[in-house]
This record gives structure tokens, sequence and C-alpha cells, in this order.
């Protein structure tokens, strides 16, 4: 059996979807920055528009991330990619026109959640198909980076946008152009070098795909992980969606530190988070020797004490204590996601990728929904965010207990007979 040989256009193709990864970072996040103003331009309750924008996003993300993981293993993944970008970008340049209204606010969101599912998870199979078996923990952990550079970008420019326009519409189409670029480099890869082991090879090597699939579906860590993301996403939404407005609103609602100042922290937490998702690759493989239970049970752990240290309001309004709190949180919220996917491409057959890490991601991503809903609830109940980040540092801890068991065992298909992981040529 020849050795496979690995093109040197795989980098560009990484590098297209770390850009369109980017895009749907920003696409993500816009909003959480001017949720006050937000919800003045709408005539809406904040905690009402709280749910409305994100919530809708986050579960249109979930549904995205489960049909593109499918379209991924079935018709290819840069096809897969380049519809989601339109759509990202197609949500986002619709602002304009349809967001002067929640409902119309709804829509756009809803569209460009759609499109942002399939970029999150597509890693998964970019990593199988691309790249040899040792290089597809740091690929995932780069991407895991480059969602917290797209979420920092957008906590940047779209307060300094509203500073320039005033317009909330005016905002999305602006910051389109980061997913626009994405699918311009998209749609060049098609006319480069094809991937060394297409995806119709990996079905030819194992007729029954779907009894493959089944098989997997019956290990308890499949469930495990989709619990362990759901937290992780319960947590991640949370802090990126409520944190922003808490640091900024005067006391006793928030810390009194500006929507400025708000939006540089939060920007330092995206900056942590892509250091965190960067390192989690190599860390793993060095550090954990590959024992993803152990890295994700550690940031569960210092994810749970920062976050109830944020709740404490000698701690969020304390300048020098508060940076160095943000930077724990968003350090280890870039470790799981990244491992998690990790975890996927290096233990799954190839041809059943995209699937597992389409479910694992759009199930668990669900918690970041119920997170957002939760925390939206009882911000409207209370009037204030303590509440909110208690129940964050709770989910972290229920996440902890989940993580613990994401071993791999032996009845893995990578390790049955019959099943060779790609190898470096």
């Amino acid at each position: 059996m020849s050795e496979i040989v690995y093109p040197k256009f795989r980098w560009f193709v990484f590098f297209a979807l770390i850009v369109a990864t980017i895009g749907q970072g920003v696409s993500l996040i816009w909003p959480a920055p001017l949720m006050e103003q937000v919800a003045r331009s709408l005539h809406a309750p904040l905690g009402v528009t709280t749910g409305a924008v994100m919530v809708s996003f986050s579960i249109f993300v979930s549904i995205g991330a489960i049909v593109g993981g499918i379209c991924c293993d079935r018709f290819g993944v840069t096809p897969t990619l380049i519809v989601s970008s339109i759509l990202v970008a197609g949500g986002m340049l619709l602002t304009p026109v349809l967001g002067q209204t929640l409902n119309g606010m709804l829509l756009t969101r809803c569209i460009a959640g759609l499109g942002a599912g399939p970029v999150t998870i597509s890693v998964g199979s970019i990593a199988a198909v691309w790249f040899p078996f040792q290089q597809r923990g740091p690929i995932t952990g780069i991407q895991g980076m480059c969602v917290a550079l797209g979420i920092a970008l957008g906590f940047a420019f779209a307060p300094m946008a509203f500073m320039s326009t005033h317009s909330i519409g005016a905002i999305g189409a602006w910051l389109s152009i980061f997913p626009l670029v994405g699918l311009v480099l998209l749609v060049m890869v098609p006319f480069g070098p094809k991937p060394p082991v297409p995806m119709d090879a990996h079905h030819s090597a194992s007729a029954a795909a779907s009894h493959d699939f089944a098989k997997v579906a019956r290990l308890p860590v499949f469930y495990f992980g989709i619990l362990a993301i759901f937290c992780m996403s319960w947590a991640f939404n949370a802090v990126n969606d409520l944190t922003p407005v808490y640091l900024s609103a005067q006391p006793p609602l928030g810390a009194g530190h500006g929507i400025l100042n708000a939006g540089k922290f939060m920007g330092m937490v995206q900056i942590s988070m892509m250091v965190g998702s960067t390192l989690s690759g190599f860390l793993l493989a060095k550090l954990f020797k590959g024992k993803v239970r152990i890295a994700c049970t550690l940031a569960f752990v210092v994810m749970a004490l920062g976050v109830l240290c944020l709740k404490s309001p000698a701690i969020a309004g304390n300048l020098k204590v508060l940076p160095l709190c943000l930077f724990a949180i968003g350090f280890f919220e870039g470790w799981i996601i990244p491992n998690c996917i990790a975890f996927v491409s290096m233990n799954f057959p190839g041809h059943i990728v995209g699937k597992v890490v389409g479910i694992w991601m759009g199930l668990g991503m669900v918690g970041g929904t119920v997170g957002v809903v939760v925390g939206a609830a009882l911000l409207h109940h209370t009037g204030l965010y303590q509440a909110s980040l208690m129940t964050i540092g709770i989910v972290c801890v229920a996440g902890l207990i989940f993580s613990s068991f994401l071993k791999a065992p032996s009845a893995l298909l990578a390790k049955e007979p019959g099943f060779k992981p790609l190898q470096e040529g």
C-alpha cells in the first residue's frame, strides 16, 4: 500500500476555513456589546431583546451544525462551506433592510446562524480528509482560536461602528465584509488540487457507513461528548452574551466600566481564548498524552472558579484583579471544544467524522441557547446578573463531571481491525 501524500494546498484550504470561521464569529457576537442600544432601537425590553437576538442565532447554529455535518460527509466540505458563508454574509447584509423590527432582526439572525453552524463543525472533516493524523489536534485548536478571534473583532468593531453610524442596521452590513472575504477564498478551493483521500474513497472503504455510525452511537463516550459540549456552550454563550452588559452597566445592575471598556475587557477574553485554543492541540499531545478528559476537566474547574469570582462586585470592580479573572476564563474556554473535535477526528473513521462532530456540536450547542434563555430570564426576574453568573458556575461543575468520562474505549471504530487512520506521506 503506497503512502498518502498530503499536498501543501491543504494549508490554503485551512486558511479559507479560518477566515470563514472569523466571519461567523463576528456574525455571532456583534449585537452583544450593543444590546442596550439594540433594545432601544427595536423598542423592546432588554431581556426580551437579548433572548430574541442571541437565542435565535444559537438555535439555528445548532440546526446548521447537524445538517452541515451530514452535508460535509455526503456532498463534500467545500460546497457545504460555500453555501454556509453565503448564508452568514446574507443574514448580515439584510440587517439594514429587515433589522428595524424585532421580527425582522430575528429573521436575519436565523439566516446567519443557519450558515454559521456548518462553518463551526467543518474542521473535523477537513482535518480527517486533508491532514495527517498527528496534525489534526493542532488544526482543531487553531480553528477554535479563530472563533475567538472573530468574536474579539466583533467586540472591538461593533462599538466603534456604532459610535460612527449610530445605526444598528448599518453595523451588521459593514461587518459582513468578514464572511464575504471567507466566501471568496472558499470559492477558489475547488480549482486547486483535490484532497489526498476524497470522501468517496472513505465511503468505499466502508460500505456500511450507516452501520458504522450505529456502532458509534452505542458507545457511552458518544453521549458524554455531547453533554460536555452542552455545558461548554452554555458557559461560552452566557459569558459572551451577558458579561459585556454586566461589565458596562452602572451599579447595581453592573460593574460600571462603560461600553468601550467592557468591549476592551471582552476583547481580552477572546484574545486569551485564542491563546488557549491555539495551545490546546499541542498541550493535548505533549502534556496530556492525548487524554482529552484530563484537559477538559481542568478547563471546567478553572472556568467555574473564574465565573464565581466574577460574580463578586469586589472583583468585578477591581481593575487589577478583573483582567486576570477574565483572562483565566477565556484561556480555558478555548480548550474544550477543539479537544473534543480532535478526539473525534483522531478516533473515528473519516467517512463519519462530519456526522459525529455535527451531532456533538449541534446538540451540544443547544446548551448555548439554553444558557442565554436562562440568563435572560434570570435577568428579567431579578434585575441583576448575579443569579445568571452563579448558574454558569454550576453548569461548569456539571461539565467537569461529564468530561471526566471522555476516555476513548477500545471499541472505537478507529481501533477495530480493518480501519487504518491516515498517515503522513
